[in-house]
């Protein structure tokens, strides 16, 4: 995937992430209807920036803004 796509994906997690709060990544995968990876790719870029916090609970990844 180009790098140019990861971040357009990371605009897209960042904005429903703005509009729902916590989520799991693979709920807002499917809010998104983009794959897992796609999603992961760009929560990935978006940790890197440190916009977003991430836990685990019960082995599902979650995700919510800072």
């Amino acid at each position: 995937m180009e790098k140019a796509n990861i971040g357009m994906n990371a605009g897209h997690v960042w904005q429903k992430l703005n509009e729902i709060g916590l989520i799991s990544l693979h709920e807002l995968a499917r809010k998104l209807r983009l794959g897992d990876t796609d999603v992961a790719l760009a929560i990935g870029w978006l940790a890197r920036e440190d916009k977003v916090y991430i836990e685990r609970r019960n082995g599902v990844l979650f995700v919510k803004l800072k």
